[in-house]
């Protein structure tokens, strides 16, 4: 690490304490890598917010007081910045909006009201749902066709995007990188395949703008979005570029305030490029801080952040790679700052709540991309993502932190595994070893949560309880129960792809599984849950995961009486 950051012309310590939320006591130690979904804000940020609510709050335009005409003189300025930062001809083609989502929402409505049944819409299957909900909502209304670039297990081959190209396609709508992957498409070779077709190209921007400088004159597309809080800028925030032709033709998306020059009651007038776009009052702080979100990175080295950001890229996937049980989606070519992966013998949401214990966030889930996801193979993922700030240290941390993981969630390997999955789905499970106090006097959280590692290896895998009727509403990650009574008593069998769960299962069963209605009954499960340490440490959905199957359990005890 010492020769890393000796050869770095970035210093990601020294751009690191320019952001106020690492230097609060309580983040000291954080390791922040959940930064495809958004990054931290710089003191700039901050304090422009704040100088605007101090000094000059008041509603922009058609307003002749003072405050009034500050607050408009600043959002315009900020437009100017934008319409530098993307290297726009005009600032008239800079539209603000609360993020890229709704800017692909308003092209979405705008574009395809135009078009004529048949028409055809161009999409790739690594798009965030921003990118494909929006048209597809247009394509049932106006009878559009979605085509979507050829792939191979979701990650599409962009070389081929001509196959999909033919004398109805009206939009080729694709992302400048993926959020869930970091694949960087190459949008130069996008461009040349485009060019002279009649047809818009836009570029859904949200993760390409925090780490490249953006030029689209360069890249030759008709609109470009992006989302401030991507770009260390304030949230509820977003930039539309659209060719000045483009936009002037387009109808508006909204009807309000700001948007028109004139109203009748028949019928309105709409106000010039680019406030026809602009309905309703402006999220004006969110605007100042925009423009200090503009200043901050033109003080900035680009260039040897991105080669800072890419080296730490490249060795956290060499070293993942070399990890077992471990599968790794992204790769670290044409990659915007985002390692992907999946543990293999555990769920990737108990990985996050591993890494949360040692205060290092990540991200879990199918990221706003379940085609993608699905089409991996997988249903979740854990993503981490790094930026300017991000440390070697940071990522030493992350891997020992992963590497710690893997060592507490060794594959189980027994015989009693082995004789459930061949099909005996009621094969007990034998908690005979489970002894609550050696849980509650674990001094920390981590060696609570390797207790409860030790603990889910008492629950087997049973396959014959895994369907709809059995599982389990409420559970964070899936997990399935059923029930049978004998002779007064009352026996469960559980089942989950989650080891937390299945920790958190084998504690229930530990409690009522065996016993009588009336025993169960008396049980005081909110203090168990108390008294072991684990409320405040387990997120809100996991212990909510704990009641779902306590609540089932206690209706399968109900109406067996």
């Amino acid at each position: 690490m010492t020769h890393h950051e000796k050869n770095s012309e970035h210093s990601a310590e020294t751009f690191r304490s320019q952001f106020p939320l690492f230097a609060q006591p309580e983040n000291r130690n954080l390791v922040y890598l959940d930064n495809a979904a958004t990054t931290q804000r710089p003191a700039m940020v901050i304090d422009a917010v704040a100088d605007f609510y101090r000094h000059s709050n008041a509603n922009t335009h058609r307003s002749s007081h003072r405050l009034a005409r500050q607050a408009t003189e600043m959002v315009e300025q900020t437009r100017q910045r934008a319409a530098a930062f993307l290297n726009a001809r005009s600032s008239r083609e800079i539209v603000f909006c609360r993020g890229a989502t709704e800017a692909l929402n308003l092209l979405a409505y705008s574009l395809c009201a135009g078009l004529e049944p048949g028409d055809e819409i161009v999409l790739s299957t690594i798009e965030h749902h921003a990118n494909l909900v929006p048209w597809q909502m247009m394509a049932e209304r106006y009878h559009l066709q979605l085509r979507y670039v050829p792939h191979t297990a979701g990650v599409p081959q962009f070389d081929r995007l001509d196959e999909m190209l033919g004398n109805r396609t009206r939009i080729v709508s694709l992302t400048g990188g993926s959020n869930a992957l970091g694949l960087r498409p190459d949008l130069a070779a996008i461009a040349e395949k485009l060019r002279g077709r009649h047809l818009h190209w836009v570029v859904d921007g949200s993760q390409l703008a925090a780490h490249e400088v953006v030029d689209v004159q360069a890249l030759g597309c008709d609109f470009f979005v992006c989302s401030a809080h991507k770009f260390y800028g304030p949230t509820g925030v977003g930039l539309l570029y659209g060719r000045e032709a483009l936009l002037q033709a387009m109808p508006p998306w909204q009807g309000g305030g700001e948007m028109i020059a004139e109203v009748g009651l028949l019928h309105s007038v709409y106000a010039d490029l680019p406030h026809k776009f602009e309905a309703g009052t402006s999220p004006l702080a969110g605007l100042a801080g925009l423009g200090a979100a503009f200043d901050f990175l033109a003080q900035q080295d680009r260039g040897a952040m991105a080669a800072h950001e890419q080296a730490l890229l490249q060795w956290l996937h060499r070293e993942l790679s070399q990890l077992p049980h471990l599968r790794l989606l992204s790769q670290p070519q044409h990659n915007l700052g985002i390692v992907a992966f999946a543990p293999v013998d555990a769920a990737p949401a108990d990985l996050a709540l591993w890494l949360d214990g040692r205060d290092i966030a990540v991200r879990v889930g199918h990221h706003c991309a379940q085609p993608l996801i699905r089409a991996s193979g997988e249903g979740a993922t854990v993503r981490a993502s790094v930026a300017g700030y991000t440390t070697w240290q940071d990522c030493e941390a992350f891997l020992e932190a992963v590497r710690d993981f893997q060592r507490v969630t060794e594959p189980v390997d027994s015989a009693a595994a082995a004789a459930a999955a061949a099909g005996d789905d009621w094969l007990a499970d034998d908690l005979s070893a489970l002894r609550l106090e050696r849980l509650a006097s674990q001094r920390n959280w981590q060696d609570r949560y390797r207790e409860l590692m030790r603990w889910s290896k008492s629950i087997t895998t049973k396959p014959g309880i895994r369907s709809a009727q059995n599982l389990v509403q409420g559970c964070e990650s899936e997990a399935w129960l059923v029930h049978r009574q004998q002779e007064g008593r009352h026996y469960f069998a559980v089942d989950s792809d989650s080891r937390v769960v299945r920790g958190l299962a084998a504690l229930l069963l530990s409690q009522i599984d065996g016993r009588t209605g009336s025993q169960i009954a008396a049980a005081d499960f909110d203090r168990l849950f108390a008294d072991l340490g684990l409320r405040q440490h387990l997120s809100q959905s996991r212990s909510n995961g704990f009641y779902a199957l306590l609540r089932q359990a206690l209706q399968f005890v109900e109406s067996a009486q």
